[in-house]
């Protein structure tokens, strides 16, 4: 099975998600499947401008049984966890549209067309414009997504490997609200203790100077003398003088990584403790998905 085109490539300069929730009272009928089959076609018009363009459609757990028989194992809502900081929210989303490519024009030109033709049955609810910082950091100043897998074992990591949904992924994105003038008052030293890593040359801390309460600490979980892995797209985002911060948004094979990381990070678990880079960005959207093959997305108008 063949993913979509925008789950494996590397980073590009500009992000488009999309978020959709069905409209009261309608359901999917085949004009919309049809209209959802076409998009992985319909990209590579906008390929033809923008070489390294590519698109992800994906579906939540409550649209899913409107457009298919049957539904990925592990498919499942947003896990609602209880923060010692801050909570983890939820959003009423049902699909999800994830643009990437280096021109920003032609994204926002496919995804205004797509949404006009799809607002019979699906209202926009959230549009976020992320764009790549300097050399791939968050607006905190660090490099964003150093544990991301590379080569080979991008496709292992976030990619459904046997089954009927073979080629699929599953995605998790949250929207977070940094505090950036509370960050910005903190010493270099302050903010690489919150992070875990040095901010210049993008080194972990060492054990003994890393506090477990660092946003690496938490995130990085060992299994079985192996590290949980997960694929993430995440792009700043944001207005000069106005709200910004981190579009996160990761693809994997299992939802399970995703959940226990955030897990970590929210909720006093083992340890008692929590991530403190919380105190200076918090969640405010929460959705799950998954992103079928194109050979599944495509059997949508038949």
């Amino acid at each position: 099975m063949t993913p979509q085109s925008g789950i494996l490539p590397p980073a590009n300069g500009h992000a488009l998600f999309t978020l959709f929730r069905r409209r009261l009272g309608r359901r999917a009928d085949a004009r919309l499947k049809a209209l959802l089959a076409s998009v992985s076609d319909r990209i590579q018009l906008l390929q033809a401008e923008d070489s390294r363009a590519s698109v992800v459609l994906a579906f939540g757990p409550h649209v899913w049984p409107e457009l298919y028989q049957s539904k990925p194992e592990l498919l499942r809502d947003f896990p609602s966890i209880s923060g010692a900081i801050h909570p983890a929210p939820a959003s009423d989303v049902d699909v999800l549209l994830h643009l990437r490519g280096e021109r920003y024009d032609l994204l926002h030109e496919f995804a205004d067309q797509l949404s006009a033709e799809m607002a019979e049955w699906l209202d926009v609810i959230e549009t976020v414009h992320g764009f790549r910082y300097r050399d791939m950091r968050d607006l905190t100043g660090f490099v964003d997504g150093t544990e991301n897998p590379e080569g080979d074992e991008r496709a292992e990591v976030a990619l459904v490997s046997d089954g009927d949904w073979a080629g699929g992924s599953y995605i998790h994105l949250q929207r977070y609200v940094h505090r950036m003038e509370q960050w910005k008052k903190l010493p270099v030293r302050q903010q690489e203790a919150v992070m875990g890593r040095t901010k210049e040359t993008n080194e972990e801390l060492p054990d003994e100077d890393r506090p477990h309460t660092a946003h690496i600490s938490r995130v990085i979980i060992e299994e079985n003398g192996e590290e949980l892995a997960m694929l993430r797209h995440s792009m700043p985002y944001g207005a000069p003088g106005g709200e910004k911060g981190l579009y996160f948004i990761s693809y994997c094979k299992t939802p399970s990584v995703f959940e226990k990381m955030l897990t970590r990070m929210v909720a006093p678990t083992s340890d008692g403790r929590v991530d403190h880079l919380l105190n200076f960005t918090r969640a405010v959207t929460g959705a799950a998905f998954f992103a079928p093959s194109i050979e599944q997305l495509k059997q949508l108008q038949s």
